[in-house]
């Protein structure tokens, strides 16, 4: 009876703090939801109500103050040169990693991880001026070079670790079968490893599209700047437009929003059974 009593009061304090842990990360969210519907007057009268009216009106302001339309486009070009840039790349280095036996593999995933440990602002300078006598500068081929190069050593250890798990045996059985190494990869790992390449998909998608630091670096002209680049631009040297930053915030991040929510099954199982193994 005592037990039933402690398990049932622990359950209780488990729910209440999961509920409060939700509550607490949605309140952003809602902040940001609720000042992109109100007008300037009701956001500064009231920021952490609800609004009285609905400004659906906001959105599209946003959307053109912002010239949010070739900025999405913009990134959308970045997001799918990087992920396309990383599957080309980034598989065939993770399956050799995991597949090949060379005395060099533990060496170089240690290297891969280092560099994922390596900050974004300790090379953007040599990098930057690297890329500027190349005219790689305001060029959205040259920061997805950069994006492929920065992504790449986390996407092969993530993929490679996912390759380890797929036993030896279904490959020999392929080759014995008469099919060559290609084909083996291609009919028989990949399919197995389907769920891991879509997690690294919608993890690349992700940091390509939300990155701010890179894109502010190296492109300077409007008609190449990405989504939060823009975004950033609303914000005046004295005042803001809160509500139209917000609803600009709110439209930014629907792109990714909806790629998670039609892939979140399969992310959340390559995530599952993916783990980075030595």
């Amino acid at each position: 009876m005592n037990r039933t009593r402690k398990s049932s009061s622990t359950d209780y304090v488990t729910r209440f703090v999961l509920l409060f842990l939700a509550l607490y990360a949605l309140f952003p969210l809602y902040i940001a939801v609720s000042a992109s519907l109100k007008s300037r007057a009701d956001l500064f009268a009231n920021p952490l109500g609800l609004p009285k009216e609905l400004y659906l009106s906001n959105y599209a302001k946003a959307f053109e103050t912002g010239n949010l339309k070739q900025a999405f486009f913009n990134s959308s070009l970045l997001a799918a040169g990087t992920v396309l840039g990383i599957l080309l790349t980034a598989i065939p280095a993770a399956y050799a990693l995991a597949k090949i036996p060379l005395k060099s593999n533990s060496l170089l995933v240690g290297y891969y991880f280092f560099c994922t440990t390596i900050p974004q602002q300790l090379f953007i300078i040599p990098l930057y001026l690297t890329f500027s006598r190349f005219g790689l500068t305001n060029s959205l081929l040259g920061l997805i070079l950069i994006y492929i190069a920065v992504f790449s050593p986390f996407s092969i250890l993530l993929m490679r670790s996912y390759f380890v798990g797929i036993p030896n045996e279904l490959i020999e059985a392929a080759l014995i079968d008469g099919a060559s190494m290609f084909q083996a990869f291609w009919r028989v790992v990949f399919p197995v490893a389907r769920p891991g390449v879509i997690t690294t998909v919608v993890i690349v998608s992700m940091w390509s599209w939300n990155n701010f630091l890179l894109p502010l670096t190296f492109l300077n002209q409007e008609q190449v700047m990405p989504v939060t680049v823009r975004l950033g631009m609303l914000m005046g040297k004295w005042s803001a437009a809160w509500e139209l930053i917000m609803a600009s915030a709110i439209t930014g991040a629907l792109p990714i929003a909806i790629l998670f929510a039609l892939l979140h099954r399969r992310f959340i199982e390559g995530l599952a059974s993916t783990g980075l193994k030595g």
